[in-house]
């Protein structure tokens, strides 16, 4: 393949540089905008081509060394060879440009970015592939383990425990394919999940039980390697803890919680000044998971409910209603757009009416839609994909509603990922 000089000029969402090859735009993962590069070209397509970045000719300013010794050969970070700075820029360029191509949105007031204060070892949550001897993360683009003992945006607690459980079970007939270890803030130990594809003799609490920091643990068995699979195995205390707004929550290893814990709360506070509350709304959060957003708003509603698919969630949320003496706040076990469908009658009774979403990365486009039947006067949407967030956005404009704020928080440095919050208002 010919080699380039290339000029890298912009970022594109998913890290990588873009330039131009005779015209026609080149996506060049681990380049810098700024940088003078020379590229091989490794795929053409009808519209742009894919390069490989062979040496840097000229450093952008942004252009920082990695910290960490895997980093291009690990699939987890694209974004280490950019200063913070540069990163955090480089994010709200592509969030807004993003919010207004897809979303086709106009008049927003974009908010500051939310950066990190830390943007290293912030990663309470990680989940570790195991084969062939190796314990870490899949390398870019493939499903070969990269083998490491720590890394460098994982929380200290997640990274002791994780290097503790490697020593202990390495080289032992296990059957392990993956580990996820989560940390517990509020007593700064860990708890893990280790994924089986079959069951053997293993004496878990004589492997484990010297691993310091780590408090409980489960084995579950997955014959297919995916999914949770069955829990044939658990011992210790596998519950979480962490705390948000002054509350104190509970939540099962297996189940969704923020991994950047610090930036949760800047997130938390974001999504209740965009409610706007003053006490006499009704909130309705959906995928609200153990209450992260339902608990904190239902401080300025005069009801809260939350929506969640998962009755072990649900459960916990309950809980940690009980636990944080909350009487405002309810929670139903059914999946968001069922539970519209049933209450949406109700709703238009308990106006006005501020509903929250957090959907898993694909976005609510189902979700969406009945939004627009229950017509709350106020949405709040939070998403980790721009793109997604855009799309979705665009059809609640269709339908009446407009963007009226919109803000990113970096919940991932040193990644690509987004993580962004919208206020919608009914017109």
């Amino acid at each position: 393949m010919m080699e380039h000089i290339v000029d890298i000029t912009s970022l594109a969402f998913g890290g990588r540089g873009i330039g131009r090859i005779d015209g026609k735009v080149v996506f060049v993962p681990f380049t810098a905008p700024g940088d003078k590069a020379r590229v091989e070209v490794v795929t053409e397509k009808k519209g742009f081509s894919e390069g490989a970045l062979v040496e840097v000719v000229s450093p952008s300013p942004q252009r920082v060394s990695p910290s960490c010794p895997v980093f291009g050969a690990c699939g987890g970070c694209a974004l280490q060879h950019i200063s913070y700075e540069g990163q955090a820029e480089w994010k709200e360029r592509i969030f807004e440009e993003t919010l207004k191509r897809i979303g086709k949105v106009e008049g927003v007031e974009f908010g500051e970015p939310i950066k990190a204060a830390n943007p290293w070892n912030y990663r309470g949550r990680a989940a570790f592939h195991v084969d062939k001897g190796a314990w870490g993360f899949f390398g870019g683009k493939s499903h070969s383990v990269i083998d490491i003992d720590e890394c460098p945006i994982v929380d200290p607690v997640v990274n002791r425990a994780f290097k503790g459980i490697k020593g202990a079970l390495s080289g032992k007939k296990h059957g392990i394919y993956a580990v996820e270890v989560v940390g517990s803030p509020i007593d700064n130990r860990a708890v893990a999940s280790f994924y089986v594809y079959e069951e053997k003799k293993v004496d878990w609490h004589g492997c484990l039980s010297g691993v310091e920091g780590l408090k409980g643990f489960e084995v579950r068995l997955s014959t297919e390697r995916k999914g949770r699979g069955e829990r044939i195995c658990a011992e210790g205390d596998t519950v979480l803890s962490y705390a948000v707004q002054g509350f104190t929550l509970k939540a099962g290893i297996g189940l969704f919680s923020q991994v950047n814990l610090t930036q949760n709360e800047q997130l938390v506070q974001k999504v209740i000044e965009y409610a706007g509350l003053s006490g006499t709304e009704t909130v309705v959060d959906l995928f609200s998971g153990v209450g992260n957003f339902t608990l904190p708003l239902s401080r300025g509603a005069r009801a809260a409910i939350g929506v969640e698919s998962s009755v072990e969630a649900v459960e916990f949320a309950e809980e940690n209603a009980r636990i944080n003496g909350t009487k405002s706040a309810s929670f139903h076990a059914a999946e968001a757009v069922a539970w519209l469908k049933q209450e949406i009658k109700n709703l238009e009774k308990t106006r006005p009416c501020v509903l929250v979403l957090d959907p898993p990365r694909g976005g609510g486009p189902d979700v969406v839609r009945m939004i627009s039947d229950a017509r709350p006067e106020r949405v709040v949407y939070v998403s980790c994909s721009p793109p997604t967030l855009a799309r979705d956005l665009s059809t609640l404009n269709a339908c009446g509603y407009r963007v009226k704020r919109a803000s990113f928080v970096d919940m991932f440095p040193q990644t690509y990922h987004i993580e962004c919050v919208a206020c919608l208002e009914l017109i």
